[in-house]
């Protein structure tokens, strides 16, 4: 829809005009035309223009010809058209060849012609081609606006873009990642030239024509025009148009302008609907932890999102531990939940589909267990958590991730069960050193765990070991850490003392001490079982709710 130098050639009086000079540039756009009668305006262009004079006041003012047209060569000037017959009978001959030597068009106007007459048909036919560019710019701007109403999405963009424009269209992500392709084999691409050698197509929207190679089409080469998709400052998405078929038009550019905003919108539109589904899940998966929502009510809202909450599910709690020298920024911590979701989630993908829920120190999952007993869901689970630690030990060596899991919640009432019994299991799992605990392995940890949930475990804690207690607190001893180390090692005075760093006779005082203040009979069964009990249930204490 430009207009040209040889375009403007067939209107009206200029088409008895003779093309004397530069014929190579008559594809040259036109964007004005004026008369130059002084001959520092050329100073004042900037580019496009036509240029009308008879030379009157410039060959009496300039040094040379050749000079005059380089200077609006330079100046990207389209075209020079001279009058004949008033001051000059004829062209000099050192304007038609410098016009030859620098591509400036050299036009021959006849005598009898007013300028007036060049002028205003060449201004009338860009005036008409403007309102039509800014028509068409309109119609293409609401073509787009309607696929978005109408939620087309990316997908019905590039298809249209690319009937508009007749070459293969792509949709990137900020990470180079397909969002929509009207022709899956230009997906994949190798650059074969570094930025510095790419064609810059638009200073203020930084779009820019490249030269890539394609795997999948036998390692043809192309060209791509990369128009970045930015947001607040940053880019977000990548249109590019794979220039296979033919070389974009500058009118084609206009409807990539549209394109870029319409699919902006749409990202702007996808990410809000996004944030409203995150949230929506997110508050009906913290319902059905706290046990604060009715079964129809968490049942109507999970069909709303197309969730089945009526199988039976466990959870599986993962906390972070360690992790502060990786988030001490808000962009670390939103990175970091970023990566942590996407990694648990593609591996867990691996055995079930899940729900999950992330905060920047832990996350939980639902995890559908599809019918099957709990040994092979705790197996799958274990299989899916090493993975996991295994991927992240790589990149966040200092951080340590401590996986509890809950019993299978046959109803959604019993979902909030399954995530306290998750949370006992990472708090016990610490007192024994685990990194994984299913509370359904726990065994006599599980029962005591259960106890404490309606009762008050304080009063089973056996009186030996309160004594202990209360003599470690009065003295500011440490007697009680002595008596379990001693029970861990199986009762071997040895191992404790090398355990504790100390001396054998002063293990042996503390054991005598321990059997006075405790009446614990160490080579009874009954007083030691009591024992062991007693301090795991002081343990459990400070981790069961």
């Amino acid at each position: 829809m430009e207009i040209t130098v040889r375009d403007i050639m067939e209107i009206g009086p200029l088409r008895e005009a003779k093309l004397l000079a530069g014929k190579h540039r008559a594809d040259n756009i036109v964007k004005g035309i004026t008369i130059i009668e002084v001959p520092d305006i050329v100073d004042w262009l900037s580019g496009g223009e036509i240029l009308l004079t008879s030379l009157y006041n410039v060959r009496n003012e300039i040094m040379s010809f050749r000079d005059y047209i380089r200077k609006m060569a330079q100046r990207e000037v389209s075209a020079l058209i001279i009058k004949t017959g008033r001051v000059v009978e004829e062209i000099p001959l050192e304007i038609i060849q410098a016009g030859d030597e620098f591509g400036l068009p050299i036009i021959e106007l006849g005598r009898e012609v007013k300028f007036v007459d060049v002028m205003y048909p060449v201004m009338a036919e860009l005036f008409n081609k403007e309102v039509s560019k800014l028509q068409y710019y309109k119609q293409v701007q609401d073509h787009f606006t309607e696929l978005v109403i109408a939620g087309e999405g990316l997908e019905g963009i590039s298809r249209v873009l690319e009937e508009l424009i007749g070459n293969p269209v792509i949709i990137y992500d900020k990470e180079y990642k397909a969002m929509a392709a009207t022709d899956p084999s230009v997906t994949t691409f190798g650059e074969v030239q570094d930025s510095t050698q790419r064609e810059n197509l638009n200073e203020k929207f930084y779009y820019y024509r490249q030269e890539v190679v394609f795997p999948d089409l036998n390692n043809i080469t192309a060209t791509q025009v990369v128009i970045p998709i930015q947001q607040l400052n940053q880019i977000n998405a990548y249109l590019v148009v794979v220039e296979i078929n033919k070389r974009l038009t500058d009118i084609e550019y206009i409807i990539l302008e549209n394109a870029s905003t319409v699919i902006s919108l749409e990202l702007v539109k996808r990410f809000a609907i996004s944030e409203v589904e995150r949230r929506f899940k997110n508050d009906l998966l913290d319902s059905l932890i706290s046990g604060n929502i009715l079964i129809e009510t968490a049942l109507e809202r999970a069909s709303i999102i197309g969730w089945d909450l009526k199988g039976p599910y466990c959870i599986v709690l993962m906390e972070f531990l360690d992790i502060n020298d990786y988030l001490t920024g808000k962009k670390q911590r939103t990175n970091f939940i970023t990566e942590v979701g996407s990694t648990v989630a593609n591996v867990i993908n691996e055995y079930t589909k899940h729900f999950m829920r992330i905060s920047s120190d832990s996350l939980y999952v639902l995890w559908p267990t599809q019918g099957k007993s709990e040994a092979p869901v705790v197996a799958d689970i274990r299989k899916a958590s090493l993975k996991i630690s295994a991927l992240f030990a790589k990149k966040y060596p200092k951080m340590h991730i401590s996986t509890g899991v809950g019993s299978i919640a046959v109803n959604i009432k019993d979902i909030s069960d399954s995530y306290r019994e998750a949370k006992n299991a990472i708090n016990i799992g610490r007192i024994m050193n685990e990194a994984f605990i299913s509370f359904s392995e726990l065994g006599i940890m599980r029962m005591l765990c259960q106890l404490g949930v309606t009762n008050d475990l304080t009063e089973f804690v056996p009186k030996s070991i309160n004594n202990l207690i209360l003599y470690d607190r009065e003295n500011k001893t440490n007697l009680l850490n002595t008596f379990e180390v001693f029970l861990k090692n199986n009762s071997n005075a040895t191992h404790t003392a090398k355990e504790l760093f100390i001396h054998y006779k002063t293990i042996l005082y503390r054991l005598e001490k321990i059997r006075e203040i405790s009446g614990i009979d160490f080579s009874n069964h009954k007083d030691r079982l009591e024992a062991e009990l007693g301090l795991k249930i002081v343990s459990l204490l400070k981790t069961c709710k």
